[in-house]
């Protein structure tokens, strides 16, 4: 089985929607801040809170210039089940001009 390792490269977190849930929120109390609240009739128990794409940024809120996570211990569960080296991930890099996330 191949595995994969993050490379911190940071494409999902500039290239897919992040939404993420009321307890990712409460997790994370910035989220509420920096994040857009999702119109009742387009949330649900998953999806409350839009973090990319917002107006005027270019990659979620919460990645820092060197391409790491700003809140990376209380992430949303959607960003801790994202998978290195996964179909979305590898898609993330092409459109970002990347190469390929090689397995370990």
């Amino acid at each position: 089985m191949e595995r994969y390792e993050c490379d911190e490269c940071g494409a999902c977190c500039k290239t897919w929607r992040i939404l993420v849930a009321e307890e990712d929120a409460a997790r994370e109390p910035r989220i509420r801040a920096e994040s857009k609240k999702l119109p009742e009739n387009q949330s649900d128990v998953l999806w409350s809170f839009q973090l990319f794409p917002l107006p005027f940024h270019e990659s979620c809120c919460f990645l820092k210039g060197d391409n790491r996570c700003d809140i990376y211990e209380t992430r949303p569960r959607v960003c801790r089940e994202f998978a290195a080296g996964s179909e979305r991930c590898q898609e993330a890099r092409r459109l970002g001009g990347l190469p390929v996330l090689l397995s370990r």
